[in-house]
């Protein structure tokens, strides 16, 4: 403590703002690291986000490529085959961006070519195979049987598990990254606590060192030196053992105290020696008065000058030469108040710069503060609209899935409503078989009627020859002829009508087979339909599935950003308690008067740049509209730069 003690005042007051300048630019380079960290943690965050972007792609091309297709095996047209172009074109740029944002990842890069291999058997064992079949008519049939069998449907499961091994990798490196990101985000917060800390304690302690090193000892030599002025030269002078400006100053005070002890010491000896001539005692009074008129002007001089040093005026000097033999106190004292002044002026253009960082900080922090606490309003809502965004997704996948539960019971009634159709040809077929057997029936019945017809000819022709003894029998065959006559009639005229009822049942089960092969087509169309709302019905889930996901991380930013806030308005909070004691060590340097042009007023902090907005809002308010059917926004007013 002796070694500091005995250091120049420049020097001592120079330590003290080294220290705390040193601390400040502790901070800021812990302020930049962390920074940098957390830089570096979101651009890794929004590296991973691209890579489930890309991925998402991949599956949502696979799904264009697929109902390209169904269109095209419907339909025959090949204008239905652009979703599918388009889909492998797609497919094709977003394997390459996962490729290349996945190049670090050997284990992403093996998924990966599986997924390309999946990929590559549906082109080559469904998509081009289907494609050739439905180039010829004969074989259309074939190709829709194909695919309505699903045939491409363990490829596509295929791919959509191996993407989703890839998104629960990514999912996975993101938390993990989050956590990170968080750690250095504390380290950063606790290391700014602690500087700060040291940076206000040691601040307080360099101005209490000051005080107590200088302005102290300073006063306290004033005081020796007013008593010294009162004729008081028993009290001992203070600091006279220390090596800077102040002690110094108490050697110079030290001589006047000597030399005021001499004076009493020559006054008693001359009051011994009055028996000495008049003259000679005239004369030595002259020459006491003189020394006495020369030491008291000294001490009257010194007193004043000290009087403006302990006043906070270091620029006065004592201008009027004492006697030579004392003329070198005046000197001393003159070099001590130039040495401190010099120092004070030094310490006062620190003060000024360390003042206009300070109101600089303060404002930066204000203005961080501001937009921190726009940027979590924005966060805030932001996660509110991806929450109406998720809800809408529910609902439309609740309302796909009850389309798909329709879809399916009519696709049951198509199907019930055939097979009732398809029994019912089979009873027309039975009746048409019915029908043949009946006339068949009346064919041997008309033959049975011509035989007994015949029969009644030759009984009549018979009776004829028979005489009167044959008149009887021959009215009998006559009678039998009649009747033969008569059935062959009604066989004639029901057989006409059964013919009439063979083509109109013929007919009729040629209508209800094509009312059968009608209504098979229906249930085909249906079944594809209800691929198609089974298709969607997924798609929706997975929509829901990843909607939940980002808002879950939404959340998370926007607890973070709260979080962010808080720890935002506590640095605001040191950095204008800095700036307080700036204003008080400011406070204490006015109570010095350090020359002309050396006090000037302390120029106040640049003006605060006013925050931009934050286009987080307006993305929320796009979201919510695109979901409304009003996305016809301008996407150029309002961009993520100025987030």
């Amino acid at each position: 403590m002796s070694a500091f003690t005995n250091l120049k005042i420049l020097t001592k007051i120079s330590l003290a703002f080294a220290v705390v300048i040193l601390l400040s630019i502790i901070v800021c380079v812990i302020n930049l690291s962390g920074l940098a960290r957390q830089n570096q943690a979101v651009a890794i965050t929004e590296h991973t986000y691209l890579v489930l972007s890309n991925l998402d792609k991949i599956v949502a091309s696979m799904v264009d490529q697929e109902t390209g297709l169904r269109g095209y095996l419907i339909a025959g047209d090949e204008a239905f085959l652009a979703p599918q172009k388009a889909g492998q074109a797609t497919y094709r740029q977003a394997l390459g961006d996962v490729k290349n944002l996945t190049a670090d990842n050997p284990v992403q890069q093996k998924r990966l070519a599986d997924l390309d291999g999946y990929v590559s058997d549906w082109t080559d064992k469904v998509l081009e195979k289907e494609k050739t079949l439905m180039q010829a008519s004969a074989t259309r049939e074939q190709a829709r049987a194909m695919e309505s069998a699903g045939a491409g449907k363990q490829f596509m499961d295929a791919i959509r598990a191996k993407v989703r091994e890839m998104q629960d990798e990514e999912r996975g490196l993101l938390g993990k990254r989050n956590a990170e990101s968080k750690q250095a985000a504390d380290q950063t917060a606790f290391s700014n606590y602690l500087t700060s800390g040291l940076t206000v304690t040691l601040s307080v302690a360099a101005l209490w060192l000051v005080f107590l090193l200088v302005v102290k000892p300073i006063r306290n030599i004033n005081e020796a030196m007013r008593k010294l002025a009162g004729g008081d030269n028993s009290s001992a002078i203070p600091y006279i053992e220390r090596k800077d400006e102040v002690g110094e100053m108490a050697a110079a005070v030290q001589v006047f105290r000597e030399n005021a002890i001499e004076r009493i010491r020559l006054e008693q000896e001359t009051e011994a020696n009055r028996s000495m001539s008049e003259k000679e005692r005239i004369e030595r009074e002259k020459q006491r008065a003189k020394e006495a008129a020369d030491i008291q002007f000294a001490v009257d001089s010194l007193a004043a000058g000290l009087s403006k040093l302990s006043d906070g005026d270091v620029s006065y000097r004592i201008a009027q030469p004492f006697t030579q033999s004392l003329d070198g106190v005046r000197g001393d004292f003159n070099q001590s108040a130039e040495k401190l002044q010099e120092a004070l002026k030094r310490v006062s253009e620190n003060a000024r710069g360390i003042d206009g960082g300070a109101n600089e900080i303060r404002s930066a922090a204000d203005d961080l503060a501001k937009r921190t606490e726009q940027q979590a309003a924005a966060v805030e809502e932001t996660a509110a609209a991806l929450e109406e965004i998720t809800t809408t997704v529910k609902n439309a996948t609740q309302r796909a899935q009850d389309a798909g539960q329709l879809v399916a019971r009519a696709k049951a009634g198509a199907e019930q409503s055939g097979e009732i159709v398809r029994r019912a040809v089979i009873a027309m077929e039975e009746i048409e078989k019915s029908s043949g057997e009946i006339s068949n029936i009346i064919g041997v019945i008309d033959e049975i009627a011509f035989q007994t017809n015949l029969l009644a000819l030759n009984a009549g022709v018979e009776a004829a020859r028979a005489g009167e003894a044959g008149k009887g029998f021959a009215v009998v065959a006559q009678e039998v002829r009649e009747l033969a006559q008569r059935s062959a009639t009604a066989a004639k005229e029901i057989k006409a009508l059964i013919t009439t009822s063979n083509d109109q049942v013929h007919q009729g089960v040629q209508l209800v087979g094509d009312t059968g092969k009608a209504l098979q087509t229906i249930v085909s169309e249906v079944q594809e339909i209800n691929r198609h709302v089974l298709s969607i019905v997924e798609s929706a889930h997975e929509q829901s599935s990843g909607l939940q996901q980002i808002n879950t991380a939404v959340n998370q930013m926007d607890q973070d950003t709260q979080k962010n806030a808080a720890m935002v308005e506590e640095s605001t909070a040191a950095s204008h308690s800095l700036a307080r004691e700036v204003q008080s060590l400011n406070q204490l340097l006015s109570q010095f008067k350090l020359g002309s042009g050396s006090a000037g007023s302390i120029r106040p902090a640049s003006g605060r740049e006013v925050p931009a907005a934050s286009p987080a809002r307006a993305l929320g308010r796009k979201i919510a509209s695109a979901f409304s059917g009003n996305a016809a926004i301008d996407a150029g007013k309002d961009g993520w730069e100025d987030f």
